[in-house]
Formats: structure tokens, sequence, C-alpha cells
């Protein structure tokens, strides 16, 4: 059919909606997903929508996936959703749809939401800010169809107190006239049955908006002991494409539901095809005979890396398409596997008893009702704790992780949307934040080849053997299939087979100075950085590289850091992606060092610097040059001008991918060996900065401890190194954005309170002015200006609370020992980052503290708030929290002592007492010498308190021959005093 043909109608007056004829065919008995396949036509040609006010998604999610399980319906539109950002939408998900969302934030209740079925494109246009009860909460979406777009809103109005009128208005003046189609449906308090002001005054406001609320027959809303009312609507811009509309019984709520029938065509629904290979059915002994008798003398006799590649990559495809062929297999959803027969039963049962107490009702209607919808409630609880437990308890720790994540535990994977252009989000990836102008960048070159390089025999690669090569590709723990189609799956079962082949592959590689081309193609995964995207900078690419290139990058990432830290070559407060550095152990530094002014009587002045998207701004020649300065030589030079140049990759989704594009600039985002080469890239700025510094990655900060005649010197001293850091930073093709620079002085209260802040000159970077704050969030610890650990330990409450409300609603259907893993998983590691550096707590927040590890302790046993803790703490064999956090001072101490590969600038702070002359009998001192404090902020830092700490354990603790050995004596050492 002619689509334009399609859209025509004369007029809306010779336009009838059938959806009388419809309603009357409906039984109030029947089940609501039997309802719907009786009002909506199969018919592919029209959009079918609802609306429902589900009062609490979360309370009636049973009913939700039983109602909307037969997939006729396009768009769920949900008003009073009752989510909150701390429930992840896979919790609440609807087999076929995606979820769109507008939580309430202030307060509990309201919302609203949309299910919108997956083959529909669409993007978020406008949602409202919804704090509290006193608005107006909406959600706008322009949907696709056939390159036609419609504007579909939900609404919810939480009062009939509320004024919204303006608001509406204002909203459907911005967008009416950009959409031929616009559909909104919601709750909004405002009952049409009345010819009252408010109904008056929405009539009014749809009309002079060129809309038209489609009539219902009978009131939408019933509550006991109050009148019926109409309050849900659906308004439509063109009413002549109503195929028919209408509204019945909904089992789970006192709203009726509203539904639509639209003459526009969806998208067809296609059924997702995964692609696979069956590897269980798989007979290993067969696979090895045919592995086996392939002659491999040709692969090695070749003489273009490339040619070898292909050849192996051939060969394994060509092995395993007999062996284990790539087969379609349908993914199909089960709505709610623990929905059995008998629990539909008993639903439809509550269905009928409620449709007879909304006909006839009384408080025997009510109570009979009531007792069903308990019965239903019961059932699917002990149904769904029956079918997690036997799901659970036969799979592998990866296995229960995966099932988790599948029913909202954790953090969510979000799947991209499917209306972006990949071509343009793929264009958007690979185009570099900046490009430096050839001067400048000649006269960075010029520079790097000028420096002298270190005295040193330069660095070359070595050949690899049989057995590194089977111990790396054993370490990667990967599943993702790269651009040439194999798999780690594929590559284990025949890598004792395959290692020597890999082998000469590799030192082929590093002999001749090439990197394959097949393995610098990536897949690009576009992951949104916020649930509902709008712009292409509002996604996140994750790349997938050939399995095998991460074999050779890791190799080469092994060699040549070995060479870099034995001699010395990067900078020691150079903290990130270094063996046996941490943001712990830089935050550490940072702090004791604030700790060491604050106890001579000193203020510290910081500066955060935000680097934008610096991985992706790497100049690739400069790096280039920038790794001839550290003495890597020529040959070695060659591989990595081959590694790093002549990349490509594209955006793929499912069985959608992009046009292929070059990368020119950027560390392969992905690679093994980036965040080395980034390190190495971002070395030099340590050069040009004289005041203590810490570089964590792209994380820069420095800072400059003064006493108070002495601000002015500091301030200027400070602006001096942003100078140079901006100067660094426009030679080597870097962006430091000012206006998420952050800057702080910290000191005792005391001391800050003596300067004078109106005259206190600035600090800037590329002359914009950084303000002052009193806190600064520093690698995820919040500092303030005094060093009291009040909004850190605040900000530690608020997240501990989140993930355990979105733990909660799975407490009581969870097996115990699932319970314990998330708790150790998701809520301690909460309480317990960076718990070294802030021990200057007082007993207040020390107890709060306590309170937060108690809440891990009532999800995992279910107790109630007052329920006492101690027997339950000491049954998991968990500290009290002072001796958890005295625990994890030592751990850390332990590690700075006896780990060669501990940071320089942690190791110093600790010096062990020389052996007493006067022994009778050699022994080795483990005793530390305690420095001197002047203040309490000086005796409550990491190295006193530590070192004390330390000076107090048991010999045979402190002598322990690894740190797994010392953690277990510890642990058993604090448990026998907390539990004497």
């Amino acid at each position: 059919m002619d689509e334009d043909k399609y859209f025509s109608c004369s007029s809306s007056e010779e336009f009838e909606s059938t959806g009388d004829s419809l309603n009357s065919s409906i039984s109030d008995h029947e089940p609501l997903e039997d309802k719907l396949l009786k009002v909506f036509p199969n018919n592919p040609r029209f959009l079918t929508l609802v609306h429902i006010n589900a009062q609490s998604i979360p309370a009636h999610y049973s009913d939700l996936l039983t109602s909307f399980s037969t997939g006729v319906v396009d768009c769920i539109l949900v008003s009073e959703t009752w989510l909150k950002p701390s429930l992840p939408s896979t919790s609440y998900s609807i087999p076929g749809y995606r979820l769109f969302r507008n939580d309430r934030t202030g307060q509990g209740g309201g919302g609203v939401g949309i299910y919108l079925r997956s083959s529909i494109p669409a993007s978020v246009v406008s949602t409202s800010i919804s704090l509290t009860t006193g608005s107006l909460e909406y959600l706008f979406l322009e949907l696709v169809l056939h390159h036609k777009k419609l504007l579909l809103g939900v609404l919810y109005c939480p009062s009939d107190k509320i004024n919204y009128f303006a608001e509406l208005e204002d909203i459907l003046e911005s967008f009416v006239p950009k959409y031929n189609h616009i559909i909104y449906m919601g709750d909004l308090n405002t009952c049409l049955l009345k010819n009252d002001a408010r109904a008056q005054a929405l009539n009014d406001l749809t009309s002079a908006a060129n809309l038209h609320i489609l009539p219902l027959n009978s009131p939408t809303h019933y509550f006991p002991n109050s009148r019926p009312s109409l309050i849900d609507i659906i308004s439509v811009s063109q009413p002549e494409l109503s195929v028919s509309h209408g509204q019945m019984t909904a089992p789970f709520s006192h709203h009726d539901l509203i539904y639509l029938a639209y003459k526009v065509r969806p998208p067809k629904v296609r059924g997702k095809i995964l692609l696979q290979r069956n590897f269980k059915h798989m007979d290993l002994e067969r696979l090895r005979e045919d592995v086996n008798s392939i002659d491999w003398s040709a692969l090695m006799s070749l003489n273009n890396i490339n040619s070898m590649v292909d050849s192996l990559t051939a060969e394994l495809i060509r092995l395993y398409d007999k062996h284990a062929p790539v087969r379609p297999v349908r993914m199909k959803h089960i709505p709610a596997p623990w929905l059995s027969p008998e629990i539909k039963r008993y639903m439809a049962k509550r269905d009928k008893a409620k449709s007879k107490n909304k006909k006839h009702p009384s408080v025997e209607n009510f109570d009979a009702y009531k007792k069903l919808r308990n019965v239903c409630n019961r059932l699917c609880r002990d149904a769904k704790r029956r079918y997690i437990h036997s799901t659970i308890q036969d799979l592998c720790q990866a296995q229960v992780w995966r099932f988790l994540r599948s029913i909202g535990v954790g953090k969510a994977t979000e799947t991209y949307q499917n209306y972006v252009d990949l071509n343009a989000l793929n264009c958007h990836f690979t185009t570099s934040p900046i490009t430096l102008d050839s001067h400048t960048k000649t006269s960075t070159l010029t520079f790097l080849s000028n420096l002298a390089t270190p005295d040193l025999p330069p660095f070359v690669f070595k050949s690899v053997s049989v057995d590194e090569i089977k111990k790396c590709i054993r370490s990667i723990s990967t599943k993702s299939i790269g651009s040439d189609n194999l798999s780690l799956d594929m590559i284990l079962p025949v890598l004792e087979d395959i290692a020597p082949v890999v082998t000469h592959i590799i030192n082929f590689s590093f002999t001749r100075n090439v990197f394959p081309s097949q393995w610098k193609k990536a897949f690009v995964i576009p992951l949104p950085k916020t649930s509902n995207p709008t712009s292409l900078t509002q996604y996140r690419p994750i790349s997938i590289l050939p399995i095998l290139s991460k074999v050779i990058e890791s190799l080469a990432h092994n060699q040549l850091y070995s060479y870099l830290t034995h001699n010395n070559l990067l900078c020691s407060y150079q903290s990130g992606f270094r063996s046996s550095h941490s943001t712990v152990g830089a935050l550490l530094n940072i702090t004791e060092d604030i700790r060491g002014a604050m106890d001579s009587t000193k203020l510290t002045a910081m500066v955060l610097l935000d680097f934008s998207s610096a991985f992706n701004s790497v100049d690739l020649d400069i790096l280039i040059a920038t790794l001839r300065a550290v003495n890597i030589s020529s040959t070695v030079l060659d591989w990595f001008h081959s590694y790093l140049f002549g990349r490509q990759q594209c955006v793929k989704t499912n069985d959608v991918a992009s046009d292929w594009l070059d990368l020119t600039a950027g560390v392969p985002q992905g690679g093994v060996i980036s965040p080395l080469l980034f390190s190495i890239f971002i070395n030099n700025i340590s050069k040009v900065i004289s005041s203590p510094f810490h570089l964590y990655a792209d994380d820069l900060q420095i800072y400059r401890h003064f006493g108070l005649t002495e601000l002015h010197e500091c301030i200027v001293a400070l602006n001096s190194d942003l100078d140079e850091v901006q100067s660094w930073a426009n030679s080597f093709g870097l962006i430091v954005n000012p206006n998420k620079s952050q800057c702080i002085i910290i000191g005792s209260s005391r001391l800050r309170c003596k300067i004078d802040w109106n005259s206190i000159p600035q600090l800037k970077f590329t002359g914009v002015a950084i303000p002052y704050s009193n806190r600064v969030k520093n690698l995820g610890l919040i500092m303030d200006c005094n060093m009291t650990w009040v909004a850190h330990i605040n900000e530690v409450s608020k997240r501990m609370h989140h993930t355990f409300h979105s733990l909660k609603r799975l407490q009581y259907f969870l097996p115990f020992n699932t319970k314990i893993m998330l708790a150790q998983s998701l809520l301690l590691p909460i309480l317990d980052y960076a718990d070294v550096c802030y021990l200057d707590v007082t007993e207040e927040q020390l107890n709060k503290l306590e309170r937060l590890q108690n809440l891990a302790i009532r999800f995992i046993f279910g107790l109630r708030k007052y329920d006492h803790i101690s027997n339950f703490r000491a049954q998991l064999k968990w500290l009290p929290i002072r001796l958890r956090r005295d625990m994890h001072i030592l751990s850390f101490l332990f590690k700075i002592l006896n780990d060669p590969n501990s940071p320089s600038y942690l190791r110093s702070r600790f010096q062990i007492l020389p052996t007493p002359s006067r022994t009778r009998r050699p022994c080795v001192t483990t005793m530390l010498d305690i420095p001197k404090s002047n203040t309490k902020f000086r005796l409550q830092s990491f190295s006193v308190y530590g070192a004390s700490l330390w000076n107090k354990l048991p010999r045979d603790i402190q002598l322990s021959p690894s740190f797994d050995t010392f953690k277990k004596k510890l642990k058993q050492h604090f448990l026998t005093q907390s539990n004497p």
C-alpha cells in the first residue's frame, strides 16, 4: 500500500474509532493478556499502545510480565513506576522491550516510564525534573516509523491540587509544530467527567495545541470509599488514525488500562538470532586428530607475517567449521520462569474476585479479593525463590555473576540504542579531539630528538618461548570474538598443537619489526554513559581486538615494562598502570604530605587538573619520538610504528556494523600495551613541574605547602607550574579543561580562618580562574579543606545505602552463600576504599562506619533494623570496624615493606630500627621507627599510627613468608581480640 495514501483521511468526522464495539466483547473475568489479544488486531500496520498507572512496578512486576508476555503491544506507557535510580532497568525488564525511565529522585513514589518494543528506533527528547510530588512528571520520546517521526509521551500529575497546565502548554508549544503524529497518555488527576475548571482548562489547552482527547465511556480510576473518576487520558494529533481505543480492568491497579491502536506502521518485529558455535558437544579426540594432521611447514616457510596470520586463522576456522560449525540460535525469552500454571490459575481467580468487587462493592467481596491477592503474592515469592536457588546452586562463580546481572544485580551492561547512526558514531569515535598544527608538531619533534637518551643499552625485544606463549594465552579471560572470528574457546582446546605456530609468528614479528594487519582491526561496542543518551558524546567505545593480538601485546608489554622499571625511566610519582601501584597508594602519599604540613603549622594549596580525552589525543609521531627518547632501539621503534599506524575500527551492534574507518591518533583503545604507552607519553610532564605533584594516568595534581606569610609566593609558584603544564600540553597535543579542574587550600581551621579570601590571588589555567573549593573529589576520595572526612563518609553512606537498596529486593530469594558473595563484592568495597587514608575519624564517624558494615550483615541474614549484630558478625568471621580498618592498615604496610615493586614514595616513609648492639644472639629486627609528631594531625597519620600498630604485632606475624600467610595470621589474631 502506498505510504502517503495509508496516512490519508479526509476528515476527523468521517472516521469513527471502533473502540466501543471491541470493548463490548471483553469480559472483566478474562486475564489481561487475553483481553489485549482481543482488542489489538494481528495487523503489523498498526502501532499498539497502552497506559497503566502501575502503582509500583517493583510490587507488580510479575503481573506486568504475565500481562505483556504475548508481545501484541508496541508501547507500554507507565505512570507511578515507583522506580529509584538505585534500581537497574534489568531488574524490571520485559523481554522484547527496552525501558526508558524518568524516576522521581527527591522522594518515593511517582516516576514515569515507557517499555518500547526493541525494534522501534527511539530517542529521548524531553524529561521533567521530578524531585517532589509538587510538579508534573513526564517523558517524551521521538519514534522513527518508516521514515516518519512520532512524538510519544507519558505524563503523571501526582495530585488534583497541582496546576500543571502552563507547564504542559509550554511543552506542547515546543513540540507540536515539529511532528505530524503526536500521542501522549497518562494520569493527569483531572476528572473529565466533571464540568469543572480543571477539566475545562485541560480541554482548552488540548484544543489550542490542535490535539484531541479520545473519549472513554466510563471512569478509569476506582478506589475504595471514593467516587470513581476518569483521570487517565489518551491525546492524539490525528484522531482519524485511531483504529481502536478504550479501557479494561487491570488486576494489579486501581486504574483501568487504557489502550490505543494507531494507524501508523511500526517496524517489523524480528526475532533475535545469534550465530554461535556449540563447543560443549564437540568431540575433542577427533578435533585433536585433525589438528595433528595439519602440516604447518608451509606456514613456517612464509616470509610475510600477514600471510602467516591468514593461514593460521583459515586453518582454525576450517577446523571448527567441521567440529563445531556456526549455527543460528534463536534467543528465547521466558518472561518469568517461576510463573507456573498453578500461579496463573490463582491470578485468574484473583482477577475475577477484583472484578466482582468492582461491580458489587462490599466488605465480603473486598476481603475475598485481598485473600486471593495475598495468596498470589506468596506463591510468586516462593516460586521465584525456588527458581533462583535451583539455578544458582550448580553454577560456577562466573556463571552466578552472569545470572545475577541478568536479574539486575551489580552494574548492568547497557545495550546500545538502535536509532544511532553507526557511521556517524564511528566517525565521532575516530575523530581526534585536537590536531596539532605543523609548526608546533615540528617544534615538539625537534625538542624530543635533541633530548639526551639514558646511558643504557637500548631496549630490544627478546625471543619468546613456547611455554611463555601458553602461559600468556591461559591468563586471558575475555570471551569476546574479534574481527578474525576467533575466540579463546577456539584456541584453548588446540593450544598444545598450535602454540609452536603462534610462537613462530610472534618471534617473526619481533625480529622483522612488523605487526600483523589483521590484528589491528577492532570491533567497537558503543555503551551509553547515561540511561537515555541523546548525543554521540554520551557513548563510550569499548574495543574488541583479535584474541591473539592480546598475546603479542602482553609479551611486548612485559618486556618493555621490565626495562622501564629496572632502569627507573618512569617518574616515581607516576602511579597509573604500574605493578603494586594503586589509587590508594597515590592518595596515601598526598594525604601524608598534607598531614606533615599541618603538623608543621602549614597549609597546602592543591590544584587538580582534568585532561580531556587524553588517550584519544595522543599524536602518534610524537609518541614514537618519545619512545626514542627513552632509548628504545630503532628496530623496536619500527615495530611500534607498525603497531600504531594503519589501524581500523568499525562500530558493531548485534548484526549491524558501520563502515571501517582509519584511526589516525590515540593509543589503541582496548590494547594491552596502550596504557603503558600513554604513561611513557605523559612522563615528560614531570620535568616541567617544580612543585610536589602526583600523576595517576591522566589525573594530575600539583600542590605546595606554605605558611600564612607565604600565601602569595605559593600561588605565584603554582601559577608558574600551571603555565608550564599548559605550554607542555599545547606542544604535545593534550587538552586540559580548566572548567573541570579544581583547587583547594587545606589546613587547620585555625589557620584557614586567618586567610583574607577577598584578596587571595587566583589560580589560573589558560587565563581562566579556577575557583577555590571547600572540598574536592580526588581519585574517588572526597577531601575537605580541614581533613575532617565528613563529606567522604556521607558519600560512602549514600553509596552503601544505594547499593543495599538495589540488593534488598532479592534479599529473601538468594542463597546464603550468594548473599555473602554479593556483600563482599558490592557493599564492603565501598566501605573499605581508601580507608587507610583517613584514620583521623571521630568516634561518631567510626560508629557510622560500623552501622554501614552492619547494613551488609543485615542483608546477609535478613535482620531487622534493631536486631543485635555481634553474634552474626562473629558467625561470618568479620571484624568490628575499628579492627577491620587496623587490619587494612597492617596489610597495606606489609606490602610496602615486603613488595620490591611497592612505590618508593611510600617505602621511604618507614625505617626499620637497627638491631640492638647488646643482643646475645643474632636476629632479624622487625620493629619500625615511629616518626615524631607535634600535633594530632601527624599522630593519626598512616606512617605514625601504622608503625605503632606494626610494632605491637607478634613477631611471627611480622615475619610471615607471604602476604596470604600474613593476612590469615593477622585476621586470626584480631578475631581472638574481638571474640576472646
